[in-house]
């Protein structure tokens, strides 16, 4: 059985901070066409910006969080976090986006999950209330901390 959460949208202050960090990094070569008479520099490190920009983009819009089985997954396009659910020991709720070792969250307020290999995971699902029943449904060992 496969359950999919998806993240929280960026909302507010991060917002903006995005949108200004994407819009630095793609403007940010236009000073090297200023500067230098020759074209060729500024397409390439425009590309080389575009491309990150784009990774970054697909990240924040395509990030999704999945119970297989035993497993929670995380997936931007292939799987980039897979833990066994019946390792992890607490989650905590209402967590910044500033704690634990793996941020796949999109907003500020998440939650932080703690498995018995010390690489706790930030993440921001929509419905945390769910997510966390169906961890519950898995190992129904797990602490609930709030903060």
């Amino acid at each position: 059985m496969i359950i999919d959460f998806k993240s929280k949208k960026i909302k507010g202050i991060f917002r903006q901070i995005y949108i200004v960090l994407f819009l630095f990094l793609v403007l940010t070569p236009f000073l090297l066409l200023f500067t230098e008479n020759d074209i060729y520099p500024f397409i390439v490190m425009d590309s080389i910006f575009l491309i990150i920009v784009s990774i970054l983009i697909l990240s924040i819009l395509k990030l999704k969080i999945n119970i297989e089985g035993n497993f929670l997954l995380i997936k931007i396009i292939f799987t980039v976090y897979k833990t066994d659910i019946n390792k992890i020991y607490k989650v905590r709720i209402g967590e910044t986006m500033w704690s634990g070792i793996n941020k796949f969250g999109t907003s500020t307020n998440g939650l932080i999950i703690f498995t018995k290999h010390l690489n706790d995971l930030y993440i921001t699902p929509e419905n945390e209330e769910l997510f966390i029943v169906e961890l519950q449904k898995i190992n129904p060992n797990i602490i609930l901390e709030k903060i």
